[in-house]
């Protein structure tokens, strides 16, 4: 009997034994699942993944039906509504295209423009979203069916290879938050100036997408909803949308007052909800920090943070150093010029010329370029030949024309004056003074030389009587009717394309080579560096507004010498506009029909960037 109830029992155990054993099998699993679960609720950085995969396999949808309505001869209106479609969809998705995908998203809407690819010395053939819309509006030019076609297989092939990079892209919550503060900074500076709707002219409706576009986004954080940062978000967003649902006359609305109610405080919100949510900043190598509340905040810009080099960034040491040196005659031949002395404080830097003049007085090619916010250009000089202001220094310092120094001069000056042995040994740590260091202090002073403290800085943080009615005024024909800020990006005001900048944009204006506009300038600009390349020809660096009142003449030759001047060479659509044989301008050509008060009131804006 003993025997029996033993065996009995060691049959039971075993039994038991492996009921265990399948209910772990069966229940791990579940426990597994649940674990993703809570882990996909509390990091909800994969919805927003799944989402912009879902939202680009729509509009890779949306693209073929386009291409079939294309191939069955469809209606003007059909064309330009499936057109709408699918660019409604991709600004709905732009803020992680720009950020996971820079490449491929300046392919997909970039302008429509041969690209330049200085690295491999040619144009790329535009392609995208602008080059497909230029065939559909003002009309359709069915004609050009084949064109059209392929413009389609091109954003459908960016959009699908898309994807598949982003399903094997880890995407993190930091992440995330960057891009759609990025995004953000995009409406602003490229969305609503109409930037990336030249011809079509659907700003309001695009940049109404992008921000439903982040809204969709942030309802996703559904663990968010209790901080106050995320209520006063959806508010921001929601309602900056109401507020250009139905606009479409670009040239009345009040960008201003968008910009300063509407879009920066949506800005300033997500980076408080990033804060609230204690999401960590990312580390990146951008001029515009990572951390910063706002477009327009004094500290929004580190330009040590382009800086390869530790030994490169600047300190307040090394502007000092540089500011002893550059106005110093002594790195000139004979002592009898300085940098200060073509480059003067009290004119934003510049001499007030036409153009330069040479050790003997006799004048030059071309004018006297600002130093204010050199540092926020890729690529110096009016041709931009060169890449950084250290190798600026140099090109200038040894011209023989400008200063006719030297280097080797220099160092053995710098080494037998005790001040200077002295404070080049304390900063730069080494009892050997090089030429590289001379050109850094340099650099490091021209770098100091923006401030962001002009007028409408201020307005832009919060001082709403900084500006009058009809300065107000001049910044929304800036933006909207004149189209400055197509070429002269906010806040910079320079051709440094937000919202990355980390690349500087050069344009051929068709600058006359008289004041009374009957010939063209015989400079070549960037192309002289660049004989390959025809579109460079006659194309020059875009430089900043920021105290434009302070640097008269005007233009690369200093033809204009007035604001006036300046404003009607571009209303009238440049050189090209004028009549001039101009077969390189990138400026388009149309009249602007700005009336004389617009005119008048655009002047008083720029005048308003002057820093203090």
């Amino acid at each position: 009997m003993y025997n029996v109830n033993k065996q009995t029992l060691v049959k039971s155990q075993c039994f038991l034994y492996k009921m265990k054993k399948i209910l772990v099998l069966i229940l791990f699993p579940l426990l597994f699942l649940q674990c993703k679960e809570n882990s996909y609720i509390s990091n909800p950085a994969q919805k927003v993944k799944q989402h912009v995969i879902v939202n680009l396999q729509n509009l890779s949808k949306e693209l073929q039906i386009f291409e079939n309505l294309i191939n069955k001869n469809g209606s003007e209106a059909d064309l330009q509504s499936q057109f709408l479609k699918c660019r409604l969809l991709f600004k709905n998705t732009e803020w992680a295209t720009e950020y996971y995908l820079p490449k491929s998203s300046k392919s997909l809407n970039g302008p429509a423009l041969d690209q330049l690819d200085l690295d491999e010395n040619k144009f790329l053939d535009a392609e995208g979203f602008q080059v497909l819309e230029e065939y559909l509006y003002p009309q359709t030019q069915l004609n050009e069916k084949t064109e059209i076609i392929k413009q389609i297989r091109i954003i459908d092939n960016l959009i699908r290879a898309g994807i598949t990079n982003i399903e094997a892209t880890n995407v993190s919550n930091e992440q995330i938050f960057d891009a759609l503060r990025l995004g953000v900074f995009k409406i602003t500076t490229l969305g609503i100036t109409g930037f990336d709707t030249p011809v079509s002219n659907l700003l309001f409706p695009e940049s109404q997408a992008a921000l439903k576009g982040i809204e969709d986004v942030l309802n996703l954080y559904t663990n968010f909803k209790s901080f106050n940062s995320f209520s006063k978000s959806m508010e921001l967003l929601k309602t900056a949308q109401t507020k250009i649902s139905n606009k479409t006359d670009k040239n009345s609305f009040d960008y201003l007052g968008y910009i300063v109610t509407y879009l920066d405080p949506i800005a300033i919100q997500l980076h408080q909800l990033q804060v609230d949510a204690d999401i960590p900043f990312v580390k990146r190598i951008s001029m515009l920090k990572p951390e910063t509340t706002s477009l327009f905040a004094e500290d929004a810009f580190d330009l040590n943070a382009v800086s390869a080099d530790e030994n490169l960034k600047s300190n307040p040491e090394k502007i000092d150093l540089g500011k002893k040196l550059f106005y110093d005659t002594k790195l000139s031949k004979n002592n009898i010029r300085s940098c200060a002395s073509c480059h003067n404080p009290e004119k934003a830097f510049t001499d007030g010329l036409k153009v330069a003049t040479d050790l003997v007085g006799s004048p030059m090619f071309r004018n006297t370029p600002s130093l204010n916010y050199a540092g926020f250009y890729h690529g110096q000089f009016w041709d931009m030949r060169q890449a950084d202001i250290e190798s600026l220094t140099t090109n200038v310092i040894e011209n023989k024309d400008e200063m006719h120094g030297n280097m080797a001069d220099i160092i053995k000056m710098v080494q037998t004056n005790t001040d200077y042995a002295t404070t080049f040994k304390t900063i730069f740590k080494t009892d050997k003074i090089e030429g590289w260091q001379v050109q850094n202090a340099l650099a490091s002073y021209v770098r100091s030389l923006s401030t962001f403290s002009s007028k409408f800085d201020d307005y832009m943080r919060g001082n709403k009587t900084a500006l009058t009615d009809i300065e107000k005024e001049g910044f929304n024909v800036f933006v909207g009717k004149a189209k400055c800020a197509t070429c002269h990006f906010l806040p910079i005001f320079n051709g440094t394309v937000p919202p990355r900048f980390s690349s500087s944009e050069q344009e051929g204006l068709g600058v006359p080579a008289d004041a009374a506009v009957t010939k063209l300038d015989t400079d070549f600009g960037r192309y002289i560096y660049n004989p390959d390349l025809q579109q460079l020809k006659n194309s020059f660096k875009t430089v900043t507004v920021r105290n434009i009142e302070k640097t008269a003449p005007y233009m690369h030759n200093g033809v204009f010498a007035t604001l006036e001047e300046v404003v009607i060479f571009y209303n009238k659509g440049g050189g090209l506009g004028f009549g001039l044989p101009v077969d390189s301008q990138t400026l388009p050509e149309d009249v602007l029909d700005l009336t004389e008060h617009e005119q008048k009131a655009l002047i008083a804006f720029m005048k308003t960037l002057n820093d203090k």
